[in-house]
């Protein structure tokens, strides 16, 4: 069944919140083809194996298709692992008190526990209670979508003037292989579910996806006096047409009117690929809101503390920043960066295809030259018997 999951299509994606290192695992169904996966790397499920195991693949090149515990599977580990490490607090506690293994000291230590020990388990007990409670999946889409963002505020010239070079460049550079989406609305209203509900709600909302064959998505909206509902109810349809446009398996890339800054993005569902198109002296990006006209003079002030802002982010805030000095140059950059992504989503299962037709090549000439030889030597000796046999053994062995 494994197998057969080469090349079938992604059911849907998730983002880990939880590392996991598939060979602690004691029961595989598999040894050897559990997927491990660090913290906020994303995963392509391709079908329920049972109700501990899915069957996917790490969305990284050269990965191939393997088990992932489902959510309840990896809840149930990360509790054991929390025991466990309570247990190995305790006992060095116990090492640090004096204690050693001894009947009477360990009689002792079973009546007679200090109460600063027993506050110190509490608060470690509560300390995992709350890490368990984070779900350790997060359903995004299959193919991330890609946000341009900079060099300052969108609905301005030069901002716009410069990522429409880039829009322009990625659809002829990315042909048949990427959809460009407009989107008007305030995507930023919509917020992945919180921390603080039920992981047994996320894994149950993930096992039907896998089970039906359906995506259903479950946002906690934020809701602001100022919008009403029919506008949330235009939020929530652009969300699922982003995750329906993303089961195509092409590159995505949105042009937002109301995102300027990661920030807005940061709880969002989608977990975009974030690119900061970005202009490193500020002189630079005065010059060319200058030469645009009176009317965004104006703005000046506005653009340039946007452009400002966006300088201050930290290094991991973007998953790339496009900040040569020419544009042909910041487009090849882009370009690498989204032909990885493609080559990390799409799995060339050919390329396996193409090693097991050489093997088996290989052995079909390996037997063919000692059937030869086999003939040469019967020729040589006379010995019929022995060829005979030498040649069935060869033949059907």
């Amino acid at each position: 069944q494994q197998q057969r999951q080469q090349n079938k299509s992604v059911a849907f994606a998730i983002r880990t919140n939880v590392a996991y290192l598939g060979s602690d695992d004691d029961d595989p169904p598999m040894p050897g083809y559990v997927i491990s996966f660090q913290v906020k790397d994303f995963i392509h499920i391709k079908e329920k194996y049972n109700n501990e195991w899915w069957i996917g693949r790490l969305v990284k090149e050269g990965c191939q298709v393997g088990f992932v515990p489902s959510p309840s599977k990896l809840q149930s580990i990360l509790q054991n692992q929390a025991k466990l490490q309570a247990l190995k607090f305790v006992g060095n506690e116990n090492g640090s008190n004096g204690f050693n293994n001894s009947s009477n000291n360990n009689n002792l230590y079973n009546n007679n526990m200090n109460s600063s020990s027993t506050e110190k388990i509490s608060k470690k007990k509560l300390f995992f209670k709350k890490s368990t409670n984070i779900p350790p999946y997060e359903v995004v889409p299959a193919m991330r979508p890609i946000v341009l963002i900079g060099p300052s505020l969108k609905g301005y010239e030069v901002t716009d003037m410069m990522q429409k070079a880039l829009f322009d460049f990625l659809k002829k550079k990315f042909d048949n292989r990427i959809i460009t989406m407009r989107v008007t609305t305030d995507i930023s209203l919509v917020k992945r579910s919180s921390t603080s509900s039920s992981s047994a709600s996320t894994t149950a909302a993930c096992a039907g996806i896998v089970e039906k064959k359906y995506h259903h998505y479950h946002h906690h909206l934020e809701r602001s006096s100022s919008r009403n509902a029919s506008g949330l109810d235009e939020v929530q349809l652009e969300i699922e047409r982003i995750f329906e446009l993303s089961r195509s398996m092409n590159l995505l890339l949105l042009d937002c009117d109301t995102i300027n800054h990661p920030s807005q993005l940061s709880k969002s569902p989608l977990a975009p690929i974030l690119v900061h198109l970005k202009i490193t002296s500020l002189k630079v990006l005065q010059k060319l809101v200058r030469t645009r006209g009176k009317q965004q003079n104006r703005s000046l002030n506005v653009q340039l503390a946007a452009a400002e802002r966006l300088s201050q982010c930290g290094p991991d805030t973007f998953d790339v920043v496009l900040d040569e000095n020419l544009l042909d140059d910041a487009c090849e950059h882009l370009a690498e960066y989204l032909e990885a992504y493609w080559n990390a989503a799409h799995y060339k299962s050919g390329q396996s295809l193409v090693v097991i037709s050489w093997l088996n090549l290989s052995f079909a000439f390996s037997k063919f030259t000692c059937e030869c030889i086999l003939i040469v030597s019967y020729v040589w000796t006379l010995n019929i018997t022995y060829a005979l046999f030498l040649f069935l053994m060869i033949r059907y062995c």
